[in-house]
């Protein structure tokens, strides 16, 4: 087991952290899937408004590999298709009834995994709706089936403001965890690293290397474990997941039916404190009856997420495919005469440069959305690699992003990472820059190149 020790990086100091008690949260009649939680994907649909379906159906399949299939989290009947622009399924609604009834695959047992043959494996998770969960670097999306990596990463390390503690997660899923883990194993000619946060109660699982990382945000970040462990080098190919997913492949092999539930931390300032825990939830599921209870605020902001990282979502959304965290915090829209002349007593910032930080405020604080100013033009300053632990430097990277540069791109680095990974660097950064999406827009241009 290897112990690694990240110096660099940031902890937000914001209000609104769970407990870590699990609540059973009460089966819904409303459930969803949304196809646009999947990158790169064109869907088909294979169901209309009206159809009734059982827990296990396809709802849809990729155009791209018809062998990779989505299926319904529920039995009832679609209520309605939803589309967005250029017709794409946004929204499939479907109305959950009382009878279950489901599809059922082939059952197999921590040992029996390991007989199959990785063709066999990769063939039953595309048909039965869970190798979307298996991830691809570089690009971070959907794995292709067909690519055998050389290394597969495990996520089950938690810096991020209020990510899911995996090892509460882990409770009572010990042997579904370890099928999951030698299903994987399967994938790979190389090793299935297994990385955790250090201090964590997660024992050693067989067919996987463990490793541990201490440390500030964004010491949790995959793209971490990958440069420390095994660094990718040109036309390397490494799958990645997180833990509740590996938990969710090996329930699928062990019981023959699709994972009814996963938990989801419940955080942020915008969370009334009884109701910031862990809960079980149906996938799939409304969420609407949980959220309209345990918000607070005139208008408010749920993510997908953290307030580092995410996707906004609606109050009325379901429990998605991907994720473990909702966030909530307020939409803040006051604005203050003259804000920056201000010592900033009562003001969080990551520098030293508001009177709060001078004296030693380093209690938690009740964030907004505020950026506290407008984007600006960019100077070289430092500060966004002052807490970038990957050897880049981000500065010269999203610079050459914006000239389209995609020789320079690749030479700084930017294959190795994904646009998670400068979160932090859009928070600290004082020109209020998106690098966020400037890595991501990066990304795919080079993507489109066929690097």
């Amino acid at each position: 087991m290897a112990n690694f020790k990240i110096k660099k990086g940031f902890d937000v100091k914001v209000i609104g952290k769970p407990s870590t008690n699990v609540e059973e949260y009460a089966s819904q009649q409303l459930f969803a899937v949304y196809p646009s939680e999947f990158e790169g994907l064109k869907p088909r649909l294979k169901v209309k408004a009206g159809d009734s379906v059982k827990r296990g159906d396809v709802l849809f399949e990729n155009k791209k590999n018809e062998k990779m299939l989505f299926r319904s989290p529920c039995c009832g009947t679609v209520k309605a298709v939803n589309l967005g622009a250029r017709r794409f399924p946004v929204e499939i609604l479907i109305e959950k009834s009382a009878e279950e009834e489901r599809v059922t695959f082939e059952t197999y047992t921590r040992d029996s995994v390991g007989q199959l043959s990785r063709e066999q494996i990769a063939d039953h998770l595309l048909n039965t709706g869970l190798w979307p969960l298996i991830k691809q670097r570089p690009f971070n999306k959907i794995a292709d089936p067909d690519i055998a990596p050389k290394a597969i990463f495990i996520n089950a390390a938690n810096s991020a403001p209020f990510q899911a503690d995996f090892s509460v997660v882990l409770k009572g899923e010990e042997e579904a965890f370890q099928t999951g883990i030698n299903a994987l194993a399967k994938l790979t000619e190389g090793k299935v690293h297994l990385c955790t946060s250090a201090g964590s109660d997660i024992p050693a699982f067989g067919n996987a290397e463990s490793h541990s990382f201490a440390g500030k945000y964004p010491s949790g970040n995959t793209s971490i474990h990958i440069n420390r462990i095994s660094p990718i080098l040109p036309n390397d190919t490494v799958y990645t997941i997180t833990g509740q997913d590996v938990i969710l492949i090996g329930k699928l092999l062990n019981t023959g039916e699709l994972p009814r539930t996963k938990i989801i931390a419940l955080a942020g300032p915008a969370v009334k404190e009884e109701f910031r825990k862990y809960y079980k939830v149906e996938t799939g599921a409304s969420l609407e009856p949980l959220l309209s209870k345990a918000l607070e605020g005139e208008e408010v902001r749920v993510i997908n997420g953290n307030i580092l990282w995410g996707d906004k979502v609606p109050s009325d959304t379901c429990v998605p495919y991907y994720g473990s965290e909702l966030f909530a915090l307020e939409e803040d829209r006051s604005r203050h005469l003259m804000g920056w002349t201000m010592p900033g007593l009562f003001q969080y910032s990551s520098h030293r440069v508001n009177l709060s930080s001078m004296m030693g405020f380093n209690h938690e604080w009740k964030l907004g959305t505020s950026m506290h100013g407008s984007h600006r033009a960019m100077v070289v300053t430092g500060w966004m690699d002052k807490y970038q632990p990957l050897n880049i430097m981000t500065d010269f990277l999203v610079r050459a992003a914006l000239a389209h540069d995609t020789d320079e791109m690749i030479q700084l680095g930017i294959l190795e990472t994904d646009p998670e990974d400068f979160a932090l660097a859009s928070f600290v950064d004082p020109h209020k820059t998106d690098v966020c999406g400037i890595i991501k827009r990066g990304l795919e241009e080079i993507e489109e190149e066929g690097i």
